[in-house]
């Protein structure tokens, strides 16, 4: 894990530590189904792989579904979560081996990128073995409205980086359409798929799903501040604006009762308010 753990996602691994414990086994079983045990084909995902990221999206699946679970006094983890989890980040690892190539990234977790280290055909052709492994995930879970949900995420997703690299966005309500179908549609469709697949009736779905929307662009706001992509063409407190959508996400959470896996999700909206003061206290050590 990258140094930017702190207090607020401490507390959510040691509380989600089986889950989390569970989906890693599950993305290296499915890390070795995808290499099909060909030695060259596993270093180039292994070279990926190795330096793990925040598994926010997993969070927001298992989170959610865990909610729903406990309105309904069930404690017990269902192995269908776990393969959820797992294909939200292969998705969201697709995703971002993808953007590499697309912004000719050199750079990733600290490591040279897939395309850098290897080429752009091999790593292309790697982020979309990730995809279809994702939806072979879901056609095993059989659930058709995930499966369409998701479906729909990808296609707005690609949509967005084509009509951003041919018409940027010029003023603020383009930039947030922008970070809503770049960083949020995953986000909230991690959080609306985790309710259904616990059971959850529609006014828990949009809830949640409105949620991860409100903290997913919340998180690429802050994430944008702190890699300083502030955009030039207009005016914006960035982090003055992650903290309203902090605050949306907060009131999205209003109708659950108090509990771990609500608490757990207002932390990960403390983690995106804390983010900033983090940073700044890495800088602070660098330069003493």
């Amino acid at each position: 894990m990258n140094d930017e753990v702190n207090f607020w996602l401490e507390n959510i691994f040691e509380f989600l530590k089986k889950e989390l414990s569970l989906l890693e086994i599950e993305l290296r079983n499915r890390l070795l189904s995808v290499t099909d045990n060909k030695i060259d084909l596993h270093n180039v995902f292994n070279y990926f792989f190795d330096i793990r990221g925040k598994r926010l999206r997993p969070i927001l699946v298992l989170l959610s579904s865990g909610l729903v679970r406990s309105r309904n006094s069930n404690n017990k983890i269902n192995e269908s979560e776990i393969k959820l989890a797992a294909a939200m980040e292969l998705i969201h690892n697709s995703s971002l081996i993808h953007d590499d190539i697309v912004d000719e990234s050199s750079h990733r977790r600290g490591q040279v990128t897939m395309n850098h280290k290897f080429n752009n055909r091999i790593a292309v052709l790697a982020g979309d073995l990730i995809y279809s492994h994702a939806f072979l995930i879901m056609n095993d879970l059989n659930f058709s409205r995930i499966s369409g949900i998701l479906s729909k995420c990808v296609e707005k997703m690609c949509q967005s980086e084509i009509n951003e690299i041919i018409s940027p966005f010029t003023n603020f309500e383009q930039y947030i359409a922008y970070l809503d179908a770049k960083t949020a549609e995953l986000m909230s469709t991690c959080c609306k798929c985790g309710a259904i697949i616990a059971g959850a009736d529609e006014e828990t779905i949009f809830a949640l799903g409105e949620f991860g929307t409100n903290f997913g662009i919340a998180y690429q706001l802050t994430d944008d501040f702190l890699d300083d992509e502030q955009p030039k063409d207009f005016d914006v407190n960035l982090l003055l604006q992650a903290k309203i959508y902090c605050e949306k996400a907060k009131k999205n959470l209003n109708i659950f009762k108090n509990n771990e896996h609500k608490k757990n999700l207002l932390n990960l909206i403390q983690y995106v308010i804390n983010r900033p003061n983090l940073k700044l206290k890495e800088s602070q050590d660098h330069c003493s």
